[in-house]
């Protein structure tokens, strides 16, 4: 398959929120894990095809890395869609996503003020100044979309951070967009992956293409009854109550307040 554009995708967040076990979905959808010595990180890596375009998508596991760590500027340049990762459980982890932002635009900030070496030499024509125009302007186009994830929904119960949170801090940041996963159950997680890759060659997939990425693996009960949903045990009860009456009719009972019997099977 040709490839029209390699596409990396770092997750960054605070270490407790699942970015791990986000990336580790990808092993189930055919990604392979690739070692890259020279920075000692791991990531998954595929060629996905979307209508005739393809892409080389790689998704970086930066693991526990802090907001100290010396190694994020690798991580970051060259990174092609950011998603900036917190626990809808956690209202630490997603009031911690500015420090994380901050820290991502100020990466960009430094690498566009470094000077090149149109810079550190004399211009001699306007073409010079032009070039150094075409020079600033081509590293400013090198800044990563960035979206806002919120991780683990299934925890319904546990959530403390609202939705209407999560969109605000889209608007106020003027990020690219935002997704709900779990990746506990597995919920969207493939979905928003391809999504974003096929959007980074400019095709929109549509609601059915997008049907064959839901896939939820496993589903985590929570509360004191664990196993049941919430009301469970009402609707039980009342399917139950509805089995003895169909019953008593079947057998000639009568229902509750007698009468015709009649059963539709």
């Amino acid at each position: 398959m040709e490839v029209d554009r390699c596409c990396k995708l770092v997750l960054l967040g605070n270490g407790s929120v699942g970015k791990t076990s986000i990336v580790k979905r990808f092993s189930d959808d055919g990604f392979q894990r690739v070692y890259k010595q020279t920075i000692g990180c791991d990531f998954f890596e595929k060629a996905m095809d979307f209508r005739g375009k393809g892409v080389k998508m790689s998704v970086w596991d930066i693991g526990g890395q802090s907001l100290s760590s010396n190694n994020l500027p690798n991580y970051v340049m060259g990174s092609t869609i950011i998603f900036l990762c917190y626990d809808v459980t956690s209202a630490n982890t997603f009031g911690d996503l500015q420090d994380w932002l901050s820290m991502v635009r100020k990466i960009y900030d430094e690498a566009e003020s470094a000077p090149s070496i149109e810079d550190i030499s004399p211009p001699n024509t306007n073409s010079e100044k032009k070039k150094k125009r075409r020079e600033k302007k081509k590293k400013k186009s090198q800044r990563a979309e960035i979206f806002l994830v919120g991780n683990k929904i299934d925890l319904i119960s546990r959530r403390q951070v609202k939705v209407q949170e999560h969109d605000k801090f889209i608007r106020q940041e003027k990020l690219n967009g935002g997704f709900f996963v779990s990746a506990g159950s597995g919920e969207n997680v493939l979905t928003v992956f391809y999504k974003v890759a096929s959007a980074s060659v400019g095709v929109e997939l549509t609601p059915h293409e997008l049907e064959f990425t839901k896939k939820v693996l496993t589903v985590k009960l929570e509360g004191e009854n664990k196993g049941k949903l919430q009301d469970s045990e009402k609707i039980e009860e009342e399917d139950g109550q509805a089995h003895d009456d169909l019953m008593r009719q079947l057998q000639g009972g009568g229902g509750r307040d007698g009468g015709c019997n009649c059963a539709i099977m």
